[in-house]
């Protein structure tokens, strides 16, 4: 779908931002894809921030959940699309396509954490992430240690 003049001003491109895919929302605000960002109303979130989004034919929702920054608590929020176009497709790609390797760590039982090395566009270095499962407690000493033994061996393999 085409990002009209209006739809463009209303959000926070960089220079030389690249337009993938956009749409309206259903309060008549639009949001966009470009290869380094989520576009929203006077916000950005980047491909690498995003854990995990899924888009709902059915309700027209995209729900989108964001890793916390600095040890903060995740954050998820939904998007009522009124015409998604091409953009839940390109969400996911966008998000996929930042990832260079994933692995879960049991911490309890099946609950664990999740230690991934995502590339940003436009930087050389890979960020590492841990994704902390919701029966867990992030404070707990096992969760962080598990976390950061993650990181370790994830590093090594990879050669970072």
């Amino acid at each position: 779908m085409a990002l009209p003049a209006d739809g463009r001003a209303g959000l926070p491109f960089e220079r030389r931002e690249r337009l993938l895919a956009a749409a309206r929302l259903v309060d008549g605000s639009w949001v966009a894809a470009t290869e380094r960002a989520l576009l929203l109303p006077a916000r950005r979130v980047d491909w690498a921030t995003i854990a995990h989004a899924e888009w709902s034919d059915e309700d027209g929702v995209l729900t989108v959940d964001r890793i916390g920054t600095a040890g903060g608590v995740p954050e998820h929020f939904w998007l009522a699309l009124d015409e998604p176009g091409r953009l839940p497709e390109v969400l996911r790609e966008r998000v996929t396509s930042s990832i260079v390797a994933s692995r879960h760590i049991s911490v309890s039982g099946r609950a664990g954490v999740r230690v991934v090395a995502r590339r940003v566009p436009g930087a050389d270095e890979l960020v590492w992430q841990v994704v902390v499962d919701r029966d867990l407690d992030p404070g707990d000493a096992r969760v962080q240690a598990a976390g950061e033994t993650g990181i370790s061996e994830l590093r090594r393999e990879l050669g970072a």
